[in-house]
């Protein structure tokens, strides 16, 4: 074989060969761009809702409870500057109903009403937004549910199996972890003092292939969200638990009361209304007698008529 051939197959051999790393590395990059180390996070803040100007003015006044109370519970708004996920209606009524369902056949509770978080707006002061709420439907306590929740999407060591577009359909190359936070907070609207606190987290993780990233992230943040609410109930009851103890040895930081019912069955008359309800009575017992007078003069004329 010459020398001109040779070379001609050699420049074939790097051409092909350069052919196929450009290939290869095109397949890699089409999928490292989109799924290596990638983190998203969502939250709504307590404080920054609670108190939007940075302030947090001095609770002097100790907060009195009447028994038995109506609650408002309720998710704070998402702000305009939050990006990524944000759980939806349905993760959101699971968290509140949840809450609702466990708590609301304690004794001391009238009510638990449910409150959309549209009737919140944040960038706000969200404790006079909690008191104009209260005035209205009357609640003497209102929760808020906050929540953070981060997701983090990267490779593992098998994402070199990505340098084959097959890697991405069969090889769970990607490795998501999503950690949830939830947080109840208890606000005494009037004295605006925050009266009892619980949160819930959650952490999981696994591997997914490429093109199941996108929809085992939706559902990996929504399970998060349930096993965070699971730990919730359970932390919000021993808080719950542990703060009845404190009421009943005085050492609470709110005076708790039972509200005044009103008197029902035979209850005292007003001195006016008896006296008018014994006037008729004399007047009725009068009129009977009358007429019980001139029925007996009556009858005694028809006899004496009949008498031959």
């Amino acid at each position: 074989m010459n020398r001109p051939l040779r070379r001609n197959l050699r420049k074939v051999r790097l051409l092909a060969v350069a052919t196929l790393s450009l290939a290869l590395g095109g397949c890699s990059w089409m999928f490292t761009d989109r799924h290596f180390s990638r983190e998203q996070q969502s939250s709504t803040p307590l404080v920054d809702f609670l108190y939007a100007d940075g302030n947090v003015p001095p609770q002097d006044a100790q907060p009195e409870l009447q028994l038995p109370i109506r609650v408002g519970v309720s998710f704070l708004p998402g702000g305009a500057g939050l990006r990524n996920f944000q759980p939806g209606a349905v993760d959101r009524d699971k968290v509140l109903n949840a809450l609702r369902d466990h708590f609301k056949a304690l004794p001391y509770v009238n009510e638990i009403v449910i409150v959309p978080n549209h009737y919140l707006h944040a960038g706000s002061d969200g404790l006079a937004q909690i008191e104009q709420l209260s005035r209205l439907y009357q609640f003497d306590l209102f929760a808020l549910v906050s929540y953070d929740q981060i997701q983090d999407a990267s490779q593992n060591d098998r994402s070199l199996a990505y340098l084959t577009i097959v890697g991405a359909y069969f090889v769970r190359g990607d490795r998501h972890e999503t950690h949830t936070l939830l947080d109840v907070a208890v606000i005494d609207p009037r004295s605006r003092a925050m009266v009892m606190r619980a949160g819930g987290t959650s952490a999981l993780a696994g591997n997914v292939t490429a093109l199941d990233a996108e929809q085992h992230s939706v559902a990996q943040s929504a399970r998060g969200f349930e096993v965070a609410t699971e730990q919730l109930v359970i932390n919000f009851s021993r808080e719950l638990a542990d703060f009845e103890q404190r009421v009943r040895d005085g050492t609470a930081p709110v005076k708790v009361v039972r509200r005044a019912t009103k008197s029902g069955g035979t209850g005292a008359l007003d001195p006016l209304l008896l006296a008018l309800l014994l006037g008729c009575l004399a007047t009725s017992v009068v009129a009977r007698r009358g007429c019980t007078h001139v029925r007996h003069r009556l009858g005694g004329v028809f006899r004496r008529g009949r008498q031959p």
